[in-house]
């Protein structure tokens, strides 16, 4: 994300010979990174804030790494006083410049390291991909034994998923909404994230207990104040829960016991419990009600609403939802209980009643209708010409399932085998009805006369499968389609099997034909309002046509949809070749883009430095603004939309600033002193008197950039000051009351205004 801020410095640099802008103007690239350093942490962070649902809160769930990038965000900027004002005022010197460079690493380092140690000492959870093969038998065995022991190894997977599911990450959200700006193929955001796996529970408790005990239910992502100190617990369900926090005597917190919960289809109704901690001598009451996600009351589940009243002494309350059982294939399909208006009955006017973290319970219904699984009976089909033309029926199997109905497409392919010559070239849809496991496809065979030869074509089932259904993976084909070789022989010759070699080659071009498909899918997508298809990641998610605005923007950006298409997609060289090429993409966008705001800016009557810090910082943050708005919504933490923005502001100095100041720090002890460097500096009054009658050095002239940087480095410090003091009195740095959200994001606004108006002030001042 940071790419468009560091290439525009690179570029620049190159551009102006390893001067510090052009003679007599003011560079967009310095300004541009601290204008779009004021523009995330003041306005994002404000969007961040302002857009939770009232009451709700979103913490920070890995502090140490915030920490860390928070505090080089600020050091970023005050050794950028340092290197401009103080120690070598106008002048980088190469030390400065290599150190500059050299953070960069050692924040990557210094925040993997506190992220490894917070992991090792929380038990955080880790995904199915990182289990030991210990560890998911232990997972797998609980699934069986909670679920019934009759699962299939698919029905077992997506609980693995629902359980162990990989967190959406940034890049996601971001790619997410730059398509949903420019009317793009949309990326379908899941509505709630897995908190923690049961694994990574289970290990925390070996490491605290020794153990974790015989017998016992172990409940997922179940993460619960109480009123007890920090450590395990079991309820009267026996249901081991991790407790992190103390809750005061004079309070009182409800929540569910469990965040997130995964059910069969079929298992009839789910109880839900909602536990109270704290003082439980009083009496307490809170609503509840059900909320549609992807499952929808009443075709998926019976809605439910009501109010839970605890006795006193009376820490447990249960809900009980209904689960519909229908007969059609569906994906994994999930709803959401939320808890609100708690009530307490009390004298003392201290005691407080509240919601725990987690006053939402999201329900997933894991499909357990099978559609099966469609393959040929075998690889090969081998056929002895008649005389005269002759049908054969080829059948098609449906295997471990039947639910629904489904259908897949079928075409023939020549090899030496020619259609219209040696059979009748056939293609279409085959369907299977409701509990239908077999169906069949007929072709024309012609006879040829053959007396030793053998000829052989393939009948191909692909793509898209309607109904859920899937293709064998042992097959000829794999996952993505079936393939059946048919050989034709004449009467007289034995039937021998061809060589599983040509089967082995097609597989690898097969494969090499699917990232060919792959590379034209991307120029349909570009073509196509939205690709041409309602989203790439969640089937199972609501289909949405695209809007007037979807066509709007799709119409003044396809050429540059067009254009990028030629991109190369990751099927290529592990990645990289879609890594360097998208490099160069953005270097072009990006020296474009600079020289636009030039223009714009001259035509404008606008200064450099004041077109810097507002038209193109707001350009290059804007995908990440809406990025993190999603990411602040979705996401049950705070990380993914606050920690991107003290990570991009400390990259985009060590980087940004880092790279080309160093390179031409460099050059310039190097090379030393030419005609332009005199003309530009050797009468310049603000440089040291060693400096311009010396060797020669890299100048930059601090000027505007460097009051910009030091009011920006004042607002950051209140900023963070504003996020840590939301953090003691909410318990979380975004959402909160409605009155707070308000006057935190109007602070923050009005922050990155002044930061503006001061900036553009000193710039005009000094004539820019």
């Amino acid at each position: 994300s940071s790419a468009p801020e560091i290439l525009i410095n690179v570029l620049e640099n190159f551009r102006d010979n390893f001067f510090n802008g052009p003679e007599g103007r003011v560079p967009l690239g310095p300004s541009t990174i601290v204008g779009s350093a004021a523009f995330n942490m003041f306005v994002i962070i404000a969007v961040c804030v302002f857009v939770i649902p009232d009451g709700q809160v979103r913490n920070i769930k890995d502090f140490g790494v915030y920490a860390v990038t928070a505090a080089f965000s600020i050091f970023a900027y005050v050794w950028l006083l340092i290197i401009l004002l103080w120690r070598t005022p106008h002048v980088v010197e190469v030390g400065e410049g290599v150190l500059t460079f050299l953070f960069f690493p050692m924040l990557v380092g210094a925040s993997w390291i506190v992220d490894k140690s917070c992991k090792d000492v929380e038990g955080t959870g880790i995904l199915a991909a990182e289990m030991t093969k210990e560890e998911l038998a232990e997972l797998e065995s609980k699934i069986r034994k909670e679920h019934g022991a009759d699962l299939t190894e698919e029905q077992v997977t997506k609980f693995l998923q629902v359980m162990c599911g990989e967190v959406k990450s940034r890049a996601k959200y971001r790619i997410a909404a730059t398509r949903a700006m420019v009317g793009g193929k949309k990326v379908r955001m899941p509505t709630a994230i897995v908190e923690r796996s049961f694994t990574g529970l289970a290990r925390l408790a070996r490491q605290m207990t020794g153990s974790v005990g015989i017998g016992r239910k172990v409940a997922p992502m179940a993460v619960v104040p109480s009123d007890r100190k920090s450590g395990w617990g079991c309820d009267e369900g026996r249901n081991m829960t991790m407790v992190f926090s103390t809750t005061p005597a004079n309070m009182v917190v409800i929540q569910f016991s469990e965040i997130k919960k995964a059910v069969l289809e079929s298992v009839g109704s789910v109880t839900l419990g909602v536990r109270r901690s704290g003082d439980v001598s009083l009496a307490c009451s809170v609503d509840y009600k059900s909320r549609d996600g992807t499952a929808k009351a009443p075709g998926d589940y019976m809605s439910v609403e009501g109010t839970l009243t605890f006795e006193p002494f009376e820490r447990i309350q249960t809900i009980e939802v209904h689960i519909v059982d229908d007969f059609s294939y569906e994906e994994n399909e999930e709803f959401y209980i939320d808890l609100f208006n708690e009530t307490c009955t009390s004298e003392d006017p201290l005691t407080k009643v509240s919601l725990g973290d987690n006053q939402t319970i999201t329900v997933v219904i894991v499909d357990d209708d099978l559609p099966g699984v469609l393959s040929f009976q075998e690889d090969e089909l081998h056929v002895v010409e008649k005389v005269t033309d002759h049908e054969i029926s080829i059948p098609v199997m449906r295997k471990n399932g039947g639910t629904g109905k489904v259908s897949c497409t079928y075409r023939t392919e020549d090899d030496t085998a020619i259609a219209g010559t040696d059979f009748e070239a056939v293609e279409g849809t085959l369907e299977f009805a409701h509990q239908e496991i077999e169906s069949s496809i007929k072709i024309k065979i012609h006879p040829r006369g053959r007396y030793e030869l053998s000829e052989h074509f393939r009948v191909i089932l692909d793509g898209p499968i309607k109904g859920g259904a899937k293709f064998d993976p042992d097959s000829d084909g794999s996952a993505d389609s079936c393939i059946l070789t048919v050989i034709v022989e004449g009467e007289n010759v034995s039937r021998e099997r061809v060589d599983r070699l040509m089967n082995t080659l097609q597989a690898k071009w097969q494969k090499a034909k699917v990232g060919h498909s792959n590379w034209r899918d991307q120029f349909v997508a570009a073509v196509y309002v939205n690709g041409g298809e309602d989203g790439d990641d969640d089937d199972s998610l609501p289909d949405q046509s695209p809007s007037m605005m979807d066509y709007a923007v799709h119409a003044i950006a396809v050429p540059w949809k067009v254009l990028f298409a030629f991109c190369p997609p990751t099927d290529y060289c592990g990645g990289w070749l879609t890594f360097s090429v998208a490099l160069l993409f953005i270097g072009f966008v990006t020296a474009l883009i600079s020289d636009l705001a030039n223009l714009l800016g001259c035509v404008l009557e606008i200064c450099g430095a004041i077109t810097a810090i507002t038209l193109v910082a707001m350009g290059t943050s804007l995908p990440d603004t809406f990025a993190s708005k999603t990411a602040a919504i979705q996401d049950p933490y705070a990380d993914a939309s606050i920690v991107n923005v003290t990570g991009s502001n400390s990259v985009n100095v060590f980087l940004g600033l880092g790279l080309p100041w160093m390179m031409s720090s460099i050059k310039w002890q190097v090379t030393g002193r030419d005609a332009d460097w005199d003309r530009r500096y050797a009468k310049d009054e603000d440089i040291a008197v060693d400096i311009r009658q010396g060797h020669g050095a890299f100048i930059v002239k601090a000027g505007s950039l460097g009051f910009s940087v030091g009011v920006f480095t004042v607002f950051a410090l209140v900023c963070m000051g504003i996020m840590f003091a939301r953090r003691s009195v909410y318990g979380g740095e975004l959402g909160g009351p409605r009155i707070t959200k308000w006057m935190t994001a109007i602070i923050l606004c009005t922050l990155w205004i002044v930061y503006i108006g001061l900036s553009a002030w000193k710039a005009l001042e000094d004539g820019c």
